[in-house]
C-alpha cells in the first residue's frame, strides 16, 4: 500500500519537471527572432551593443566571433550565456527580454503600414561667391511602404552684391516608386514645377518644369552605395548643388557616392555629379534678376561686348569659357537673361555631406560642394523637420 503515494508522487513531479525545461524549439525559434533583427541594417548595432553590455564585452567581439565561425548572432550569444554559467530557461528569457526592448526601441521610429499623411519642413541656407541663397521647403502628401506623394510651395531669399529679394518659388508635385529587388533598392521619381516663382526675380523657371529620375542604391553593414541619372528641362538647384542661376533647355545628368553610417544617427558621405546639356538654353540670372520684358542676350552681356574677350559657358577664360580671366564675372553675373548652346554648361564635381539625426523628427545636414568648370565652392547647412506623426494625429481624432 506504501507503493500508492509514492507512485502518485512520481507521477505527479513528471509535469513539474517537464514543465521547468525549455524546449529546444522554443529556443531555436527565439534565437531566428533575434538573427532577423540582427539581418535588419538599422537594428544591427544597437542588438549588438545590448548583447555586448549583457555578456559584458564588447560589440566588436561578437562581430569578431561570427567572423572566425559559422554561427549567427543569436547562436554566439546563447552559447556565451551557456560559457557563463546560464541555464537554458535563463536564455530563453534573456532572448525575450532582448526581443522586446529592440521592438521598443524601433516600432516608436518605424512608420504604420498603410498609406500615412506627411508634412515635411525643410529649411536651407546656401553660400558660394555668388550670393547667399535661402530656401524654406514645406511639403505634404502622403506616403506608403513603395509609393509616396508630396506637394509643395518653396519660400526663397536671395542677397548678393546687386540684389536683396524674397519671394515664392515654382511650386511642385513629385511621386516616389520604389522597390526592392534582392539586395538592391530601386527607386524612381517624377517632379512637376508650375510657373507661381517670378522668373524676372530668379524665383522660377517660368515654365513647366520636368524632372524625372532613377536610383539603385545597395547596403553594405554600414555603407551604401547610390548612384542615380535623370532627366529635366530646367536646371536649378536639382543636380549637385543650388545653382545662382535657372538655365531653362532639356539636360541629362547623374549622381553617385556612399553613405557611411559613423553611428546610427551620423552619417557621412561622399559623391560626385555630373550634368551634360543639350540644344540652346536660357539662362536667368539669380545674382541680378531680369527685366520684365527683355529679351535674352544672344551669347554675350549687353555693351557688345565682342565674342572673343567674353563668351558665355564654364570654364577658365580662354575662348569659348564662360568665366572672364583675372577674376571677371562669371556668365550668371554679367547678363540678367542669356542664350547660350548646352555645351557652355557642362557641369560636373564632387561633393560631400555630413547627416545628424538629432530626433526621430529633427535632421541637421552639411553639404559642401565644388563645380569643377564653374570653379564654385557651395557650402549648404540645412534643418529638416518631419512632422509626420503629429500631422497624423489630426486625422485619427
Amino acid at each position: 500500500m506504501r507503493s500508492i503515494p509514492l507512485l502518485v508522487a512520481l507521477l505527479t513531479s513528471v509535469p513539474v519537471f517537464v514543465a521547468g525545461q525549455t524546449s529546444p524549439t522554443n529556443l531555436e525559434a527565439q534565437i531566428a527572432q533575434i538573427d532577423r533583427l540582427a539581418a535588419d541594417p538599422d537594428a544591427k548595432l544597437q542588438l549588438l551593443h545590448r548583447m555586448a553590455v549583457d555578456l559584458g564585452t564588447h560589440r566588436n567581439r561578437l562581430i569578431l566571433l561570427k567572423k572566425q565561425s559559422e554561427e549567427t548572432f543569436g547562436q554566439i550569444y546563447v552559447r556565451e550565456l551557456r560559457a557563463g554559467g546560464f541555464n537554458d530557461d535563463t536564455i530563453l528569457k534573456k532572448l525575450r527580454s532582448l526581443e522586446q526592448r529592440m521592438k521598443g526601441v524601433f516600432d516608436s521610429e518605424q512608420a504604420p503600414q498603410g498609406f500615412q499623411p506627411l508634412l515635411y519642413v525643410g529649411t536651407t541656407v546656401d553660400r558660394n561667391s555668388a550670393g547667399t541663397f535661402v530656401a524654406l521647403s514645406p511639403e505634404v502628401g502622403v506616403d506608403s511602404e513603395r509609393f509616396a506623394l508630396v506637394a509643395g510651395i518653396p519660400v526663397y531669399g536671395i542677397s548678393a552684391t546687386q540684389r536683396e529679394v524674397t519671394g515664392i518659388g515654382d511650386a511642385y508635385v513629385a511621386g516616389f516608386l520604389r522597390h526592392q529587388v534582392g539586395r538592391y533598392d530601386l527607386g524612381t521619381s517624377l517632379t512637376l514645377g508650375f510657373p507661381t516663382g517670378d522668373r524676372s526675380q530668379g524665383f522660377g523657371a517660368g515654365r513647366i518644369s520636368v524632372d524625372l529620375n532613377g536610383t539603385v542604391q545597395r547596403g553594405f553593414e554600414r555603407i551604401r552605395l547610390f548612384v542615380t541619372g535623370g532627366f529635366t528641362n530646367s536646371v536649378f538647384n536639382n543636380v549637385g548643388y543650388q545653382r545662382p542661376f535657372i538655365s531653362n533647355g532639356n539636360a541629362l545628368y547623374a549622381s553617385g557616392g556612399l553613405d557611411y553610417r559613423l553611428h546610427r544617427r551620423l552619417t557621412a558621405g561622399v559623391g560626385g555629379f555630373a550634368l551634360h546639356a543639350m540644344g540652346t538654353h536660357t539662362v536667368i540670372s539669380r545674382m541680378t534678376g531680369v527685366t520684365p520684358g527683355s529679351p535674352p542676350t544672344q551669347g554675350m552681356p549687353p555693351g557688345g561686348m565682342p565674342p572673343g574677350n567674353m563668351q558665355p559657358g564654364p570654364g577658365t577664360g580662354m575662348p569659348g569659357s564662360g568665366m572672364m580671366p583675372s577674376g571677371g564675372l562669371p556668365f550668371y553675373g554679367r547678363s540678367s537673361q542669356v542664350s547660350m548652346p548646352g555645351d557652355d554648361l557642362a557641369d560636373r564635381g564632387v561633393s560631400g555631406w555630413v547627416l545628424w539625426s538629432l530626433h526621430p523628427g529633427v535632421t541637421l545636414n552639411l553639404t559642401l560642394a565644388r563645380s569643377v568648370p564653374y570653379e564654385l565652392t557651395t557650402v549648404r547647412v540645412g534643418v529638416g523637420f518631419d512632422l509626420s506623426r503629429p500631422f497624423s494625429r489630426l486625422f485619427r481624432r
